[in-house]
């Protein structure tokens, strides 16, 4: 054979030259696609390494054998190489030197040993022996590894059926899962996707079956290769595949229990099941003590028709502890017992199984099957007793009826019921029956049928306590709550311990209205039941009494217990408002408002904004909730946002609402003067004037009245008829009643009308009622036109002093002072007035405040000015 032609390469003692020849012919001779190729391109490999490293060509030279160490101790190979390559022990002798390199001869050790543990069946299973190997301290070296993690690699490609263990033990030594993209270089996919497959997967080889059999001759890397290759077909369904390699496996080996199973797995799946039964049953003589293969034998007796031996086998398997194994083989016997026709051992068999495993679905299903035909066939010779003989014992009534109660009929029960001749004797548990039932559809009817029961036990001398404890539920969702309370004091006698009786005689309590009795009920009930329990009736008890924070205790924990409706975080946020729990409350109502839109929570919402003080919030959901159209609240609500865009001094928005709230309230004396006093605030006299002409028309001597159309006469410089209504101004109120404002306006005529003396004496009596700014101002200017510049400047001054960022107080007060200084003294030493030629206006003069009203000032402790005066 040319082992030379066929690497492609001219006789070289250069391992790297046959090492790239080798791989390059790799590619064009995959084991998988041209077998024959590769055994020839691998002897073609041997023959030329051994030619090579034993210098039959010629002596290797200096710098073939450093070029040889740098690669290895580089461990690096530049060409691509497939999976199924192999570099031998060999590889590593780099031509006959006369020391050899450490290293190298470390990793040719260990080589070596790895592929005669291999070799050796007997200790490629021995996990131990693998364990010795790489623990071995000759090998600790980091060099030696590095280059094992690849050369081990290459040795285990031709040689990988080991035991999942060896596989995970050199993983953990050589890291190769985690170095996975650097192999890609030299490794196909292919190739470590098996590699990861042997390291993580929870399959093993059962490779200790296969001994003896090794030992006789079995080519046992041929016979695993198609039996993993059949077991993988069966994962992905490929069974054409897996057909041909359980078949030609099976040629090699027909004892591997291993084998047996998969092909016992297909069979089942081509649904073969005489070959499947015949798999099964050797195995079951292999390994008789193994559930799943008996389990596996049951079915396939029962699948072929072995009826009588599948039900040994699964009453066999049936004693077992394990669920996963006593269920359903319980289920395949129930099954057998059913083919067999022995339907009442059926039932029995499934109501025991279900009593251990009453999750069972299949267990379930397979009983109701059977009872399902019994209790037609019941039914069927009940009903046809009844249509013979009209006058049943009650026996059988409360027979017929628990089967239509088992299958859900509860249309027949009523109807029959309807039926009976009233001299039909029933007993009280038959009535009881049939008002259970009614008690889904009717309960009236319920109650009717529960009244029979009870007044039956009690002329036997007896009670009835499920009866009383049903017609107590019904009397409940009937809310006949006064019905209840006596039901329950007699359960109470004979049910103290249960709870639900409590809770029902405290429900009735609440719902009558007797807070106190329904707590220590409820109470009661919570004790009996561990100390838990029943917060939504404490919850809404303790909130009528107003015991708010008991009442925000109980609605968090029902809550908190998945009870999340609007109606509940309504009551908790108007609780936490009782308790100044503000911020909590906007989330209850805020949640509330995400449940349901309701306009009720969208009031407490605004009202609990309004006592944050965030009144852009607060008139934000007043919006909200006037155009849900509820009018519950829509007065407060609008009388609210009127007072709040007052307070802000937004007039026209104000007097909007104080125009609708009195539309809705049309005797509220207060809202024309509001109404008047927004448009006074815009100027807007003509229309102020038409509602203080109306607060006039009912109060003609109104004080507050008559000064404000003082105000808007003097606003509209109509002096002659702002003369006569100051004078009937101080003749009709009473000189106790009379404001300061009005000597403050009549200072303000007489000072326009240039009597400056006279308006002096005006203004000097508003200041004497307290009032400073304006009054101030305008008198230090009637001072100085009196030509009195000391007290004007006192005025001057002290009007800063009370508005210190008034710039017309500050512009005033600088011109007095330059008209005082050394030029207006010596004016003043010639006696010449330097105000007679008119006095230099700044900006107009602050109006006075407009709210000095007795009835007003209480809720509106504020104050009003307007610049516009003199514009």
């Amino acid at each position: 054979m040319d082992y030379w032609g066929i690497l492609g390469i001219e006789p070289t003692e250069d391992l790297s030259i046959i090492r790239k020849a080798y791989t390059s012919q790799l590619k064009h001779n995959h084991p998988e696609d041209n077998p024959e190729g590769f055994k020839k391109l691998r002897a073609a490999y041997e023959h030329a390494r051994k030619m090579a490293s034993t210098g039959m060509i010629a002596s290797t030279t200096e710098t073939q054998l450093e070029n040889d160490r740098t690669y290895y101790a580089d461990h690096i190979t530049k060409a691509g190489a497939d999976p199924l390559q192999d570099i031998h022990i060999e590889d590593l002798t780099m031509g006959t030197p006369k020391q050899e390199d450490p290293v190298v001869e470390a990793v040719k050790h260990f080589i070596d040993r790895t592929i005669k543990l291999y070799d050796n069946f007997d200790s490629r299973i021995r996990y131990n022996l693998w364990l010795q190997l790489v623990e071995d301290e000759r090998f600790w070296s980091i060099q030696v590894r590095e280059i094992l993690q690849t050369e081990l690699l290459m040795v285990l490609s031709e040689r990988n059926w080991l035991p999942i263990s060896v596989w995970r033990l050199l993983d953990e030594t050589f890291d190769w899962t985690e170095n996975e993209y650097q192999l890609n270089e030299r490794f196909s996919s292919s190739f470590l996707g098996h590699v990861h497959y042997q390291c993580h997967s929870p399959y093993d080889l059962h490779l200790e079956h296969l001994q003896q059999v090794v030992a006789e001759g079995l080519q046992v890397d041929e016979y695993l290769y198609l039996r993993e290759y059949a077991r993988r077909a069966l994962i992905h369904q490929d069974l054409n595949i897996a057909h041909e390699m359980l078949g030609r496996a099976y040629e090699l080996y027909e004892q591997d229990p291993v084998l047996l199973r998969l092909i016992g797995r297909y069979s089942i799946n081509v649904e073969d099941w005489e070959t499947a039964l015949h798999m099964y049953s050797r195995l079951a003589v292999i390994s008789p003590d193994d559930p799943q293969i008996l389990r596996h034998l049951a079915d396939m007796l029962l699948k072929t028709g072995h009826t009588e031996e599948a039900l040994s086998v699964n009453m066999q398997l049936s004693e077992a502890a394990e669920p996963v194994i006593y269920s359903p083989a319980l289920s395949s016997a129930a099954q057998c017992l059913a083919l067999l026709g022995r339907h009442r051992e059926v039932i029995d068999l499934y109501q025991t199984a279900l009593e251990r495993f009453p999750a069972d679905l299949e267990l379930r299903i397979r009983l109701w099957q059977v009872r399902n035909e019994y209790e037609l066939e019941r039914i069927a010779s009940l009903e046809a007793e009844l249509q013979d003989n009209r006058f049943l014992v009650t026996e059988q009534i409360e027979e017929l009826i628990e089967l239509y109660l088992v299958r859900k009929r509860s249309d027949k029960v009523l109807s029959m019921f309807a039926g009976f001749d009233p001299k039909v004797q029933l007993s009280s548990n038959a009535w009881f029956s049939a008002a259970q039932i009614a008690y889904e559809v009717d309960l009236n009817l319920a109650l009717h049928y529960l009244n029979q029961a009870v007044n039956i036990a009690t002329e036997e001398d007896s009670v009835h306590q499920e009866a009383l404890y049903l017609r107590t539920k019904v009397n409940h969702d009937l809310d006949h709550f006064e019905e209840m309370i006596p039901d329950c004091f007699i359960l109470k006698e004979y049910m103290s311990e249960e709870p639900a009786v409590y809770y029902f005689l405290g429900e009735a309590y609440r719902m009558l209205d007797q807070y106190e009795q329904s707590i220590t009920n409820y109470l009661q009930a919570r004790t009996l039941k561990g100390g838990t329990g029943y917060d939504h009736g404490l919850a809404f008890s303790y909130y009528n009494l107003e015991q708010y924070d008991q009442a925000v205790s109980h609605f968090e924990t029902y809550i908190n217990e998945g009870n999340e409706t609007a109606s509940l975080y309504q009551y908790l946020g108007i609780s936490y408002m009782n308790v100044d729990r503000l911020e909590d409350a906007i989330q209850c109502f805020q949640s509330c408002l995400s449940i349901e839109d309701d306009p009720n929570t969208l009031y407490y919402l605004f009202k609990t904004y309004q006592r944050q003080s965030k009144i852009d919030l607060t008139l934000s959901t007043i919006d909200l909730y006037l155009n849900s159209g509820d009018t519950s609240y829509k007065e407060e609500a609008l009388g609210l946002a009127a007072d709040l865009y007052f307070a802000r001094k937004n007039w026209n928005i104000a007097h909007d609402f104080y125009l609708a709230l009195h539309h809705e309230l049309l005797d509220a004396s207060m809202l024309p003067k509001m109404i008047a006093i927004c448009l006074l605030a815009e100027r807007k006299f003509e229309e102020a004037a038409v509602w203080i002409r109306k607060i006039q028309n009912k109060e003609p001597q109104n004080p507050w009245a008559l000064l404000q159309m003082i105000r808007i006469l003097a606003e509209q410089r109509r002096w002659e008829e702002l003369d006569t209504a100051i004078v009937h101004y101080y003749k009709t109120v009473e000189p106790t009643k009379i404001d300061g404002y009005s000597y403050f306006y009549g200072g303000l005529h007489l000072y326009e009308a240039r009597k400056y003396d006279v308006a002096r004496k005006m203004l000097t009596r508003a200041y004497e009622f307290g009032l400073r700014g304006d009054t101030c101002s305008l008198l230090s200017l009637t001072y100085m036109h009196l030509g009195q510049g000391e007290q004007a400047l006192a005025y001057a001054k002290e009007a800063v002093a009370d508005r210190p960022h008034h710039a017309d107080y500050i512009a005033r007060l600088r011109d007095i002072e330059e008209r005082l200084s050394h030029r207006g003294a010596w004016f003043n030493k010639l006696k010449f007035n330097v105000f007679q030629g008119g006095l230099k206006q700044t900006e107009p003069l602050q109006f006075p405040d407009l709210l000095n009203d007795e009835e007003l000032r209480p809720y509106y402790n504020v104050e009003v000015f307007n610049d516009a005066f003199f514009a």
